[in-house]
This record gives structure tokens, C-alpha cells and sequence, in this order.
């Protein structure tokens, strides 16, 4: 993996648990999924209300996560290129050939 793979890794982990706790402390705002299905979810949905500095957060921190994600993803890529044109596709060793073994080992007919 690398230095970098390894440090991506980490600072990923770290993200993850930041961001699991940001998540866990925040307040919920009731109703849940099922209030969007009712006559005022959407107004509540869509609606202009205050973004709180936890909610900013909480996006910054998930943003952060897909870009960690995707660099990690990449890093971890790097080490399977396609082989080049010219190269064998297979790099497993030839097997050795089994040795031919007579039908009758005994030698009784």
C-alpha cells in the first residue's frame, strides 16, 4: 500500500469516527421518514429554517469522506495496471509435465 496508502487510511479512519460522532450527537427533528409522506412534510423538507453548525459540519466531514474514499480507491488501483501490449497476460510459472504412468504398473497381462 505505501506511505501515502497508509496515511490516507488512517486520516480516513479518523474521518469516519468523527464523523460517526457528529452524527450521533446531533438532535433529531422528529417524524422521521414517515412525516415526509404527511400533509406538511414537504414544506418541513424543503423549507427555509437555520442550518445549525453541526449540520455544516456533518456535510464538510462527508465531503471529506467521498474524497478520501476516492483517493483511497485510487491508490489501491495503482498496484493492478493492465500489463503491456508485448508481455505475457499470464505470469504464473508452466506447470511441469506430469510423467506418462503405464496402465498396468504390475506388469501382469
Amino acid at each position: 500500500m505505501g506511505i501515502f496508502g497508509g496515511i490516507i487510511l488512517a486520516a480516513l479512519v479518523i474521518n469516519t469516527v468523527a464523523l460517526c460522532g457528529l452524527i450521533l450527537i446531533q438532535r433529531g427533528k422528529g417524524g422521521g421518514l414517515a412525516g415526509a409522506f404527511g400533509g406538511g412534510g414537504v414544506e418541513q423538507a424543503f423549507g427555509t429554517r437555520a442550518t445549525t453548525l453541526a449540520q455544516k459540519a456533518t456535510g464538510v466531514l462527508a465531503g471529506i469522506y467521498l474524497i478520501l474514499s476516492i483517493l483511497l480507491g485510487l491508490q489501491l488501483g495503482m498496484g493492478h495496471a493492465t500489463p503491456q501490449p508485448g508481455t505475457p497476460a499470464n505470469t504464473m510459472p508452466e506447470k511441469a509435465p506430469v510423467p506418462s504412468v503405464p496402465s498396468n504398473p504390475t506388469g501382469a497381462k
